[in-house]
């Protein structure tokens, strides 16, 4: 199993989604995950993480989108990968993809979908043929503008929170607002320079506070000028306009009043997360997948409400109210992490090598011993096709062969004279079910996935016991060609299928 990440992000931008696949690639390191991956390196711009195997590639450049696919082809090629990922929107010609989806921003607030990097986005879509979102409400955006994705082929994978992220020290939280000057108790916002991010709301606010001349801002993960009309409402405050390392974001958040965070819609909400890990008091906006990540942990204000985000900057100067937030934030905190989401990000990339088997609601499996004459081995497999191909729930189900001891093209001639057979001579056509699906070469992770996706082992006169052993495939669930006929497809719940 090979699949490749196109570290594309890295060479265009060093916000969020740098961060997410940053950390992905470290948990990935220190696990056999790692191993099955090639990081395709823009330019030299991706992070050089241990252990993960790095292969330097062009930097890309809108306006050779054609060649950029041709040359990512060549490369999936050239490196045998099964499987492509892009942190933003790349693909190559025709190497099966796995789509990450961040947010559905431009969709949902109407940016021009014309220009190229959201035609690439959503030809990224299209490509793919399986899903990954940051969030549950993403996932739900996604399949709104794209109602023909299926729910089974998306998954949620929710971000989390670095280690460096933790309540800092009083001296750490001093050594900070000396460096940078701060000498009032400040409020912090994230990402002040984009729209949707709505802090034009927390300036507003702030300009009501009949005490504002009592604190400065902090603005971080924009540009280093501040607005003009956000000056308007500052006058007689420093706001200080910072680009700071993930050291001095945890001392920033950990000494401030409270992120104040009126976003219009978020994708994840990462500095909510981020700040609440430190200990910081967040006032926030219900909207889009904020409340998935600070859950009951923030104080919530409607986002076009001045008034309502004034009465919140003076509601969280109170002691009582602050503690309750910090304690709860530290709680909610716990819940994110970078380990599940690389846990459940590898999964769906491991199911997604395993798409060309074209599993169903019912898959059983047969590990037929391919050393024996060609004639009794001919019946088996007959005898087995036979049985599945007259059950009444043969369209839901899908026959695995193992086929790692013969080559793919006898094992396919095999099986298509022993379809010619039922045809000919029985009348029975085996394309309206069951599906027939070669396994061949899977590595173990593709065997662990696979593994809860078999409702049984169907048993052969003569199996290759030396595969149904290296494979670990003893624990599976036995079934007798005879005893067959008598089963059926049943759902447990939805989703779930058992053979009874």
């Amino acid at each position: 199993m090979r699949i490749a990440i196109d570290g594309i992000f890295f060479q265009l931008y060093k916000t969020g989604i740098a961060r997410v696949w940053k950390s992905l690639l470290e948990e990935w390191s220190s696990n056999n995950f790692g191993k099955h991956i090639v990081v395709l390196d823009r330019a030299e711009t991706a992070p050089k993480v241990p252990g993960l195997w790095y292969r330097s590639v062009s930097a890309y450049n809108y306006s050779s989108i054609d060649a950029d696919r041709e040359m990512l082809q060549q490369v999936c090629d050239e490196e045998s990968v099964d499987l492509f990922i892009s942190t933003y929107y790349t693909t190559p010609v025709s190497t099966p993809s796995v789509f990450m989806a961040y947010d559905m921003i431009p969709e949902v607030l109407g940016a021009d979908l014309d220009s190229p990097m959201w035609r690439e986005k959503h030809h990224a879509i299209r490509h793919a043929s399986a899903y990954i979102a940051i969030s549950e409400n993403t996932a739900r955006d996604l399949v709104k503008f794209f109602p023909k994705i299926s729910s089974k082929s998306l998954t949620a994978a929710l971000c989390g929170v670095t280690s460096l992220f933790f309540p800092g020290s009083l001296v750490e939280v001093n050594s900070f607002r000396e460096k940078y000057g701060i000498s009032k108790p400040y409020f912090i916002v994230v990402g002040a320079g984009s729209s949707y991010k709505n802090t034009i709301l927390f300036f507003q606010a702030f300009a009501q506070l009949y005490s504002r001349q009592g604190f400065d801002i902090v603005c971080t993960g924009s540009g280093a000028l501040l607005q003009q009309e956000f000056r308007t409402y500052s006058s007689g405050s420093t706001v200080h306009m910072l680009r700071l390392s993930d050291e001095e974001l945890r001392a920033a958040y950990s000494g401030s009043v409270a992120l104040v965070y009126p976003s219009l819609y978020e994708g994840f909400g990462l500095p909510v997360l981020e700040a609440m890990a430190c200990g910081c008091p967040v006032i926030t906006c219900p909207n889009a997948s904020i409340p998935e990540v600070a859950g009951e942990a923030a104080l919530y204000v409607n986002d076009t409400d001045v008034n309502q985000l004034t009465n919140a900057l003076c509601e969280v100067q109170k002691p009582d109210v602050r503690n309750i937030l910090i304690t709860a934030g530290l709680e909610q905190a716990k819940k994110f992490s970078w380990s599940k989401m690389a846990n459940m990000v590898s999964s769906v990339l491991i199911e997604a090598t395993l798409l060309p088997l074209n599993l169903k609601d019912i898959n059983l499996i047969i590990f037929p011993d391919w050393t024996q004459a060609e004639e009794p081995l001919g019946v088996e497999l007959e005898q087995t096709i036979r049985a599945m191909a007259t059950h009444s729930d043969r369209s839901q189900m899908t026959l695995l062969v193992e086929a790692s001891d013969i080559s793919e093209e006898d094992a396919n001639l095999l099986l298509s004279s022993v379809a010619m057979g039922l045809l000919m001579q029985e009348d029975l056509d085996v394309t309206e079910g069951p599906e027939i699906s070669l396994v061949r070469n899977l590595g173990e992770m593709q065997w662990q996935v696979l593994f809860p996706r078999i409702q049984a082992r169907m048993i052969l006169e003569k199996e290759n016991q030396q595969v149904i052993t290296a494979v670990q495939a003893e624990g599976l669930s036995l079934c007798e060609l005879d005893s067959l006929s008598t089963k059926r497809v049943v759902e447990l719940r939805r989703g779930s299928w058992d053979f009874r």
